[in-house]
Order: C-alpha cells, then sequence, then structure tokens
C-alpha cells in the first residue's frame, strides 16, 4: 500500500496515535436506554478514515450484519454516534453503517473525486484479467495520485465489469468491486484461435503471456504465466499432459546444459509439474521468479503456488493444451 502517504491527507501518525488513547474521536458518554439516537453533529461534515480494514456494520454492535468490507484509510463521513460505536457514512457507495469509535480517526475533507458520480459505462466487459507490473488502482479514472487507492502487484487477479472514459480522455477498466484501472494496466484474455471439448488449457505467448483453463467455452482461470527465453522458447502447437510429477528436483544436465555451467540450475521440490513434450516442456510452480508473463524459463511455463495447485487439481493426463501467438 506505498501510495496511501499520496492518496490521504491525514492528521500527523504521531496525533492520531496520541488521541486514540487520550480522546478518541469517537469517544461519547453512553446515553440512557430511552436515548439510542445518533447524537446530532456540527453542520460541516465530519470526515474521519478507518485506521485498519474493518467492517462496516448494520446495527451498532460486534453483531451486526457486516454491510461492507473498508479498505484501511478509506474516507467516511461520521453522521452520529451510539455509544461507543460511530454511525457512519461512506460517500463512494452511499452506504451508511457502524464502525467502533476506536477505529476511525480525523482527517481533512476528501478529494472531490471521492463524492463525484461515477461515469456511465461505455462497453461491457464482464471477464477477469490479471494486473501489469505498477497497476494503479483508483476510486475515480483519472491519473491524479490524490485519488488513487493502492498500486496493485504484476499478476494481481481483477474482475473487470466495464469501460469508461477517464476525466484524461483514455479507456479505463471498473472493476466488479467499483473501483478503476488504466486500461494499459490489465491484461484480459484474448479469443482462443481454437476450442476444445471439455477441459482444456489456452496459452497466449503474446507478453505478458497468459494462460486460460476452460470447461468448454467458460474460463476457470485466468492467470499470466513465465514462458521460455531466448534459444528454448515455449513450444508452439496443440500438445497434451502426458506425464505429472507432484514435488522433483529439476536438473539442467536431463536437457543437456551442464549443472554448473552458463544456463545451468538444480531446483529441488519443484511442485505441481504437468509434462506435455517429452524433452521436457511443463506448466509448473516456479519460485524462483516473479517475472509473471514475460520469458524467464528454458521452455516450461511456470505459475504461481496458487495456480500451478489449481491446474494440478483440475487438469490430468490428456488435457489438450494450445500454445500460440
Amino acid at each position: 500500500m506505498s501510495n496511501w502517504h499520496h492518496s490521504f491527507r491525514l492528521l500527523p501518525i504521531a496525533a492520531l496515535v496520541a488521541s486514540s488513547f487520550v480522546s478518541p474521536v469517537s469517544a461519547q458518554p453512553e446515553p440512557p436506554p430511552q436515548a439510542r439516537a445518533a447524537s446530532p453533529l456540527p453542520a460541516e461534515p465530519v470526515w474521519v478514515v478507518n485506521l485498519e480494514a474493518t467492517p462496516q456494520r448494520s446495527t451498532p454492535d460486534e453483531e451486526g450484519e457486516p454491510i461492507a468490507n473498508l479498505r484501511q484509510f478509506t474516507y467516511l463521513e461520521v453522521t452520529g454516534y451510539q455509544g461507543e460505536w460511530a454511525e457512519v457514512l461512506n460517500p463512494r457507495t452511499r452506504q451508511t453503517g457502524f464502525v467502533p469509535s476506536d477505529a476511525i480517526g480525523p482527517t481533512d475533507p476528501p478529494p472531490a473525486y471521492l463524492t463525484a458520480d461515477p461515469p456511465p459505462g461505455v462497453d461491457e466487459i464482464d471477464m477477469v484479467g490479471r494486473s501489469i507490473r505498477g497497476a494503479p488502482l483508483s476510486f475515480y479514472p483519472t491519473p491524479d495520485p490524490d485519488a488513487q487507492l493502492e498500486t496493485l502487484t504484476l499478476n494481481s487477479p481483477v474482475k473487470i465489469a466495464d469501460t469508461v472514459e477517464g476525466d484524461d480522455g483514455e479507456t479505463w477498466y471498473r472493476t466488479a468491486g467499483g473501483d478503476y484501472l488504466p486500461q494499459t494496466s490489465v491484461r484480459l484474455p484474448r479469443p482462443p484461435p481454437r476450442r476444445f471439448p471439455g477441459r482444456w488449457i489456452d496459452v497466449d505467448l503474446r507478453e505478458p503471456a497468459m494462460l486460460v483453463a476452460y470447461e468448454g467455452a467458460t474460463p476457470v482461470l485466468t492467470t499470466l504465466t513465465i514462458h521460455g527465453a531466448g534459444p528454448r522458447p515455449t513450444p508452439l502447437g496443440v500438445f497434451t499432459i502426458i506425464r505429472r510429477v507432484a514435488n522433483e528436483t529439476m536438473n539442467s544436465d536431463t536437457i543437456g546444459i551442464p549443472r554448473f555451467g552458463p544456463g545451468g540450475y538444480y531446483l529441488t521440490n519443484v511442485l505441481f509439474t504437468q509434462y506435455f513434450t517429452g524433452d521436457g516442456a511443463s506448466l509448473h510452480y516456479n519460485y524462483w521468479s516473479g517475472n509473471w508473463g514475460y520469458a524467464a524459463s528454458h521452455g516450461c511455463l511456470g505459475l504461481t503456488y496458487a495456480d500451478s495447485a489449481v491446474l494440478w487439481s483440475w487438469a490430468g493426463l490428456g488435457t489438450p493444451i494450445s500454445i500460440h501467438y
């Protein structure tokens, strides 16, 4: 969350910490049973942020149903207090609910983007993609740092709802959660050149390279994949899984590269390996590189632990793999 200090103009941290021990922004005397309504506030809006991720609840108690999970440092407008709970309005979602009063701290008024109406949708997408390195997730489609929530790590899954036009005139993606990403920072799957019945895997090597596992025409997993570099590219064509090894040692001697020579390797505990050629090309967990989507292997398709584990459980001997540009 490296960009929070750009997005939120908080009071000094020391002041916030001290206030949480001396006189929390929420601290109010417990009202008598006959006066449980939220206490009134000044005419000017009172703005706070939650100091850590917390649920916004429907009632002022721990048993209240969570109506939203608030990111850390979400702007909230306080509309009143009930005991040790603050009644808050989330200006983005227009939802009113309750958070513990000791979980919030004061802040300056939010940027105008926060309360602006969302832009109309242009094209419906409804697809799962993956973020490209440095993808800025924002609460409004603008490059203004004041609107940025966080920078997503490479290969983070994002559910894209539709496209909108940003205030910079560029195309932005709106996520299913109502946040925004520049179109250039998301890799979506392209239509595959051919399809297969049942379970099958499509690999598009156009960088950032993307692997999509399909059940018929329905994608069940979409992720970026490391692929072959230099003289050992990932082979093109249609293959099937011919051998599976749950945990093995990979030694470059077996493919003609001396272990201690240039480009040599000896890797233990390589998990979820599924071979699709007789000379060693496979898809597997890659724990020694995080260059998802780009060339960094000797022909194999490298995946995160989570994605390789899903494919290990989902695929099997004979599963087709179509690899193309």
